[in-house]
């Protein structure tokens, strides 16, 4: 049901998003040339789209379209930890909160296009209001949420082909699927019917929704973790004794309770900051988070920017960035069961191979994308981008590896920190970027902020690689030590 749930909510979310960018540019269109050219298009005339890819108007595409993030993130950043600490007690549990973000985020869908539709009274900017919503939970919070709910029902050995199976049926699928049927109905229909067709299919995830069970009490049935299951990158965090219950009398009589519990979340999160393993783990999602949701938001509009092709067309390459992602996501679970059966490769050790060959792939393509003269070319480089499809899966596995399963949901919520906090700053960033690249002029810096992904994730390669080596030295070390210790007790007493 959880993958169903995703399947509906991710194939509304690509009907949307093209036709709403579009969206967004005409009325920054028209406005700019109500303005600047009034005669040329006077009110009523329709502007050509072509006639949108000018730099004032594609700035400010990029600065509405970034900016959104990190209105969002703001109500995130204060809701994460509350709404963790809520989902880990089991008087409430998981499914409210959930259910809760599920009907925020279309809260916020609705009225972004109250503002679209009423645009000729209404700024544009006032889309950056929706926000509020997610004080309830925003994309992250949901994220994390399902993430622990799976943790709850799955083995730790099997949670990364879980996390793939969630990420190739689940969120490719529709990627692969959707993108067809909204440029068909853009060009034929209009941007505003993919778009109202997209906001029906999440009234129905968010009613679906409804129906998911509890998780929160299957933590205790998971079996203890395997012995031999060694931590490849260091030592697993000690498990932190869980806080004391409050007694019912106690606990309707406590008014600071929640500050308290926030206390303790702080308090009980400092393992976090007592791996550097898993601090570069939280690190490198949170820059995945950035490549894989704005950076390929800002995908469409640069292609269709720099390449002189219709957002209509544009949206076709996420249907060729889900294909490969497909492709992957089923070459994936046959690679881990190579490494861990054959090659006997552990399951930490697996998951951050996988990672460290994604992460390379991600900044070899974002450096492609962003210097492609070509449209052909830059189809390549994302191609390339997408190879790195299991990273995700592989870094959550390895992260939720360090912690006990009753801090899981902990862990999650710090992660939706991270990544709201990473929101917070890359989204504006590499609309900055953007417009920094269309202002000069030639075309070839609209692709900076795709240059500037690809710096960050050399820098991102290089962390983890040069982390698998120190472990490998430290182990080759220590079996060193073990040899020559085996040597010294080996050898015959001299005699006395």
């Amino acid at each position: 049901m959880a993958i169903a749930i995703v399947f509906i909510f991710d194939f509304a979310a690509q009907l949307i998003q093209s036709p709403l960018t579009r969206i967004y540019e005409g009325i920054i269109c028209r406005n700019y040339y109500a303005i600047h050219d009034p005669l040329l298009y006077p009110v009523g005339r329709q502007i050509p789209e072509s006639e949108c890819k000018i730099p004032p108007v594609q700035s400010e595409l990029a600065f509405v379209r970034g900016m959104g993030p990190v209105f969002d993130a703001i109500p995130s950043l204060l809701s994460a930890i509350p709404l963790g600490i809520l989902a880990d007690n089991p008087k409430i549990g998981r499914k409210p909160i959930i259910l809760t973000a599920l009907i925020a985020s279309v809260a916020q869908t609705i009225w972004v296009l109250v503002v679209c539709w009423f645009s000729d009274t209404l700024p544009l900017r006032m889309v950056w209001l929706g926000s509020f919503f997610m004080v309830a939970g925003g994309a992250e919070v949901i994220n994390a949420i399902l993430y622990t709910m799976l943790i709850d029902i799955t083995a730790p050995n099997e949670r990364a082909s879980t996390f793939f199976t969630l990420h190739l049926t689940g969120t490719w699928l529709p990627v692969l699927l959707a993108p067809p049927v909204t440029s068909a109905l853009m060009v034929e229909k209009g941007n505003w019917v993919p778009v109202l067709i997209g906001l029906f299919l999440s009234f129905v995830g968010t009613s679906i929704a409804a129906f998911v069970p509890e998780t929160i009490n299957f933590r205790d049935q998971l079996p203890a973790k395997d012995p031999a299951q060694v931590e490849e990158l260091g030592p697993v965090t000690p498990p932190s004794p869980p806080s004391p219950q409050p007694s019912p009398a106690v606990d309707a009589l406590e008014t600071g309770k929640l500050q308290q519990q926030f206390r303790d979340f702080i308090d009980s999160s400092s393992f976090v900051f007592h791996s550097p393993h898993l601090i570069i783990l939280i690190c490198s999602l949170t820059m995945h988070v950035i490549s894989s949701f704005r950076a390929m938001d800002m995908v469409i509009y640069y292609a269709s920017a720099r390449y002189d092709i219709s957002i209509a067309k544009a949206n076709l390459l996420n249907t060729v960035n889900a294909g490969v992602s497909i492709g992957v996501l089923s070459f994936l679970p046959i690679a881990s069961v190579f490494l861990t059966e054959q090659l006997k490769y552990t399951s930490q050790r697996k998951d951050l191979l996988i990672a460290q060959t994604s992460v390379t792939m991600f900044a070899i393509g974002w450096f492609g994308v962003g210097l492609a003269p070509e449209l052909s070319l830059a189809v390549a480089g994302l191609v390339v981008v997408t190879l790195g499809t299991g990273f995700s899966g592989s870094v959550r596995s390895l992260a939720a590896s360090y912690v006990e399963p009753h801090h899981q949901a902990r862990l999650s919520s710090f992660i939706a920190v991270t990544m709201a906090a990473g929101n917070f700053v890359g989204s504006p960033l590499l609309a900055w970027l953007y417009g920094l690249g269309v202002s000069v002029g030639d075309r070839i810096w609209y692709g900076l902020p795709f240059m500037a992904l690809g710096t960050s994730f050399v820098v991102i390669a290089s962390a983890l690689w040069r982390t698998a080596s120190q472990s490998s030295q430290m182990r080759m070390s220590l079996d060193g030590g073990a040899r020559t210790r085996h040597r010294n007790l080996s050898r015959p007493c001299p005699p006395s």
